[in-house]
């Protein structure tokens, strides 16, 4: 009788280790201490936004951490 390979057997991980291990695995930028932040915006508005920041020769990342910075500041009673 042949041999069966049915895979691996299921992970005794738990749910926080497996989130750890997620976690880790998306944060392989360069940068440790970010966030990938996906949304989901208007067709219109992300298409006002690339040709802004290409006319200025901006990178849309780093234009909208800056909206961002000055929207949420790190100290909010200012």
């Amino acid at each position: 009788m042949p041999s069966v390979n049915w895979g691996q057997r299921p992970s005794k991980k738990t749910a926080a280790q497996q989130t750890d291990a997620l976690d880790s695995f998306v944060n392989l930028s360069k940068d440790k201490a970010t966030k990938r932040l996906n949304l989901n915006i208007p067709a219109r508005l992300h298409a006002r936004i690339k040709a802004q920041c290409a006319m200025e020769g901006r990178d849309m990342t780093q234009a909208l951490i800056e909206l961002l910075e000055s929207r949420f500041s790190e100290n909010p009673l200012k």
